[in-house]
């Protein structure tokens, strides 16, 4: 298994979800602010270790969300290649079919139905790929004060 730079997995399964992912970005995003705060009040030396931390975090969480999106594309461009494939196999069994004498006898339409339904859960999983890309972006663009979209 592969390791990105922090040592996580890059299997997309070892990943945070979003919620967590967004989670963390808040809470590195309230340390920011924190710490804003803080330098108001209380400037001193120590003000920029604690900000090169705070950074890090947001670096790091910013990477883990960039292997979930390269992950994504990846997982979406391998399943458009499976319901190409299906399609594909279901319009061979039914010209093979149709060959012989025009006709679609009871196991050819049972084999036609059954690549029909394979066609079907490959569309199924492929709308799942992107609802989860749109959730993910969507997550994103939301600002962790308010929780709107940040073009609202």
């Amino acid at each position: 298994m592969k390791k990105n730079l922090q040592g996580v997995s890059a299997h997309p399964k070892d990943l945070p979800s979003n919620a967590e992912l967004k989670r963390l970005l808040n809470l590195a995003l309230t340390r920011l602010e924190n710490w804003k705060v803080e330098v108001e009040t209380n400037p001193n030396p120590h003000m920029v270790h604690i900000l090169k931390n705070i950074i890090g975090h947001i670096e790091s969480i910013t990477r883990l969300y960039d292997i979930k999106v390269k992950y994504s594309y990846k997982t979406l461009s391998r399943q458009m290649s499976v319901l190409v494939d299906e399609v594909a196999k279901m319009n061979i069994a039914i010209t093979d079919s149709l060959m012989e004498d025009d006709l679609i006898d009871e196991k050819e339409e049972e084999y036609i139905n059954e690549s029909l339904r394979k066609v079907f859960q490959a569309a199924v999983d492929l709308i799942r790929i992107v609802q989860q890309a749109f959730m993910l972006r969507q997550s994103i663009s939301e600002t962790p004060q308010t929780g709107k979209s940040q073009s609202s």
